[in-house]
């Protein structure tokens, strides 16, 4: 009797339609909001520096996206068992040379928002000031780039791209420029050069991609596929490159193209997967509904988790479809005659869009602009993430009191414990 109530059970759940589980990686599409907050904020000046603060976790107001709710079997952090007091930790301020306590750096000297410290995976110090919230996912502008270049480095590993070939193999629309057919997959990631762009020209490509209020609605490819776009001499870029330009989204529709997925798929399929994030996730779009560049929205908790994926990857290779070499060339020692980044300790290169530091062996930065950051010390297997509203994009100043607040973060008796 209990075998046919066992067959009989079987037959009715298998009549019984079930509701599938939604496909992972899946982003939906959401319209841009009333693109004005309060009186004063518009989309005339909402990337203004003075209305960062309020508007970067708000930019789905100005802008269409798209979005992906977390996986409810998301990985929550956990704090460690000793945290880190921001208050009491000791630091040389970089601007008068005086003792300060870290605090004082991430107020005054940084106008952080948020800071968040990882020591093997766990929640050393967690903190948010001026509104933003733990949930809220912060655009990232051009701190968003080195990632592009990341994932540029996974398709070459997984032979999507080939380093040696020119751009135009992949993206056959422009074909008929010679500044593409001149430009390898290489010279695009190391992210050392640019085109010469006029500041007319990024006023198109700002319009092109609906930045501003004078949006074209022509979309970002029809903006880079005009003819003669790419006729301009390169440039070599400052290091640490920290404002965006039209290469970023050359690169943001090279890696959608020669991978035949959206970009906002690929990071989440390559990266994301494996971080399984707490928040939603934006990606903000043109008028088309194409990924820009600059687009990415993090959380600051799913930010800090690239830094301890990349962390992560030293020790388990096998694990990771992040290149082994990609993490050796961004922990790998300086030469001798490395130009020197002012603010920085001697020793520091831009590699990849991510900053090798020099000094102390195996640390590695993402610095983007208004010193918004992340900060990677494989030895001591902690991360700091940190969210800012600093008044300039960068400066040697910002750059020297980043690197107090990580040198002082790593030297403190509780970020060298063992685990």
């Amino acid at each position: 009797m209990k075998r046919r109530l066992s067959i009989f059970s079987l037959l009715i759940a298998a009549s019984t339609p079930t509701i599938a589980a939604p496909p992972a990686c899946q982003f939906e599409s959401v319209a841009s909001g009333p693109q004005k907050i309060g009186r004063w904020i518009d989309k005339n000046n909402w990337l203004t520096t003075e209305n960062l603060r309020r508007t970067l976790p708000a930019a789905n107001i100005f802008m269409p996206a798209l979005r992906l709710e977390p996986d409810q079997a998301g990985e929550v952090l956990r704090p460690a068992s000793r945290q880190l007091d921001l208050a009491a930790a000791k630091a040389t301020d970089p601007i008068d040379g005086r003792e300060r306590d870290l605090e004082f750096l991430l107020d005054s000297r940084l106008a952080a928002d948020g800071i968040l410290i990882l020591q093997n995976g766990r929640i050393l110090a967690e903190s948010y000031r001026h509104g933003l919230r733990r949930e809220d996912p912060r655009l990232l502008l051009q701190a968003t780039r080195p990632l592009l270049n990341l994932l540029g480095a996974i398709s070459i590993g997984v032979g999507k791209l080939a380093a040696d070939r020119p751009v135009n193999r992949y993206l056959p629309t422009l074909s008929k420029q010679p500044g593409i057919r001149k430009l390898s997959v290489q010279r695009l990631l190391e992210n050392e050069e640019s085109r010469s762009w006029s500041d007319q020209d990024l006023a198109g490509w700002r319009q092109a991609g609906g930045w501003t209020a004078e949006e074209t609605g022509q979309g970002m490819r029809p903006w880079l596929s005009l003819a003669g776009r790419w006729e301009k001499p390169p440039t070599e870029l400052s290091a640490p490159a920290v404002a965006g330009n039209p290469d970023d989204d050359l690169l943001a529709w090279l890696l959608a193209e020669s991978n035949a997925m959206p970009l906002s798929r690929l990071f989440c399929e390559q990266l994301q997967t494996r971080l399984r994030p707490e928040h939603p996730v934006l990606w903000l779009t043109d008028s088309q509904g194409t990924e820009l560049a600059d687009g990415l929205a993090l959380s600051l908790r799913d930010f800090a988790r690239l830094g301890n994926l990349l962390l992560e990857t030293r020790s388990n290779r096998n694990r990771s479809r992040i290149p082994s070499w990609f993490i050796e060339t961004l922990t790998a020692s300086a030469g001798l005659r490395t130009p020197e980044i002012r603010g920085l300790t001697k020793g520091s290169e831009a590699r990849y869009g991510f900053v090798h530091l020099g000094g102390d062996s195996n640390r590695a930065a993402l610095i983007g602009p208004h010193g918004n950051s992340l900060y990677i010390d494989f030895d001591r297997r902690l991360v700091v993430a940190l969210y800012a509203s600093y008044p300039a994009v960068t400066s040697p100043a910002l750059l020297a009191t980043l690197d107090q607040l990580w040198k002082t973060i790593g030297t403190s008796g509780l970020a060298l414990r063992k685990p």
